[in-house]
């Protein structure tokens, strides 16, 4: 077997599906829910604290932690309100009203639109809700928020 990775198709052949492997295993698909899964208390990995009310307001701290720091969002205690993300002739946006989703915006009050360019993609059947400013990478900034019990 050795011997066969020493020729430079056989190598780049198992490059490649090790990158294959690696990527299929990470893939996760964010899930639709209705608004009363997402209300109440979610805590990050690194002191990260969202939470989230049912008249659409949140509070958040903590959002300037190592994996959120580049994205400038406030480390101090935030407010503002959250939406689901919704397509329709205007294209994609956050929407106040809409019952269900997969996708949730944050619009921070006194935080420029700017900075802090963060969404929560909804995973796990809607137990964890997952950092990302790419909605095609649902994890994209590798913090998982889990409900405080």
């Amino acid at each position: 077997m050795f011997k066969a990775l020493r020729n430079p198709v056989h190598r780049t052949g198992v490059a490649l599906l090790s990158l294959l492997l690696l990527a299929a295993c990470s893939t996760e698909d964010a899930v639709k829910v209705p608004a009363d899964r997402i209300i109440g208390d979610w805590k990050g990995p690194d002191g990260e604290q969202l939470s989230f009310s049912i008249d659409r307001k949140f509070t958040s701290s903590g959002l300037d932690s190592k994996n959120l720091a580049a994205i400038r969002c406030p480390g101090s205690t935030a407010a503002g309100s959250w939406g689901f993300f919704v397509d329709d002739e205007n294209g994609s946006h956050m929407s106040k009203t809409a019952k269900s989703g997969s996708r949730i915006g944050l619009s921070f009050q006194d935080v420029r639109q700017e900075d802090c360019m963060m969404d929560l993609a909804v995973l796990d059947d809607g137990e964890t809700l997952c950092a990302t400013n790419d909605p095609d990478v649902p994890c994209g900034l590798e913090v998982r928020f889990s409900r405080e019990k």
